[in-house]
């Protein structure tokens, strides 16, 4: 597993009913959600709104290093997130944790095909993204 550090923030969009800075969070539950398309390299975000928390997540479909073909990150400011995803042709649902205000990131052997970010809504449950769908070519 070969890290990649996210090396810029501004400029990066949120997806699904959340933008930053509009002041909307998700329900504690979005597995009913409509999926969300987005291009190869892809940012998600979950607001708490009042208590100034942010879980964000990316996937680049267009990494390119010996034998691997994607990278996922997960971060959040305060309490640790996680990014739950999908790989292309594999049927299991794979997660990646960051600790508390920090991040984790792995390369992938395989594209992700589908993910959303969660983390703790601070009333006893998880607050997640839609599913996004990153372009895999």
């Amino acid at each position: 597993m070969i890290p990649k550090k996210l090396t810029r923030r501004a400029g990066i969009i949120g997806t699904g009913a959340m933008l930053a800075g509009l002041g909307l969070s998700m329900p504690a539950s979005a597995a009913s959600s409509t999926p969300v398309g987005c291009p190869t390299t892809c940012t998600a975000t979950v607001q708490i709104v009042g208590f100034n928390a942010w879980y964000q997540g990316t996937v680049d479909n267009t990494y390119s290093a010996s034998g691997l073909t994607s990278w996922i990150w997960v971060g959040s400011n305060k309490l640790g997130g996680h990014v739950d995803y999908y790989l292309q042709g594999d049927g299991a649902m794979h997660k990646l944790y960051n600790p508390a205000g920090d991040s984790s990131s792995t390369a992938l052997s395989k594209k992700v095909v589908t993910f959303r970010v969660c983390g703790p809504n601070y009333i006893g449950g998880d607050a997640c993204t839609p599913w996004n769908v990153p372009a895999i070519s």
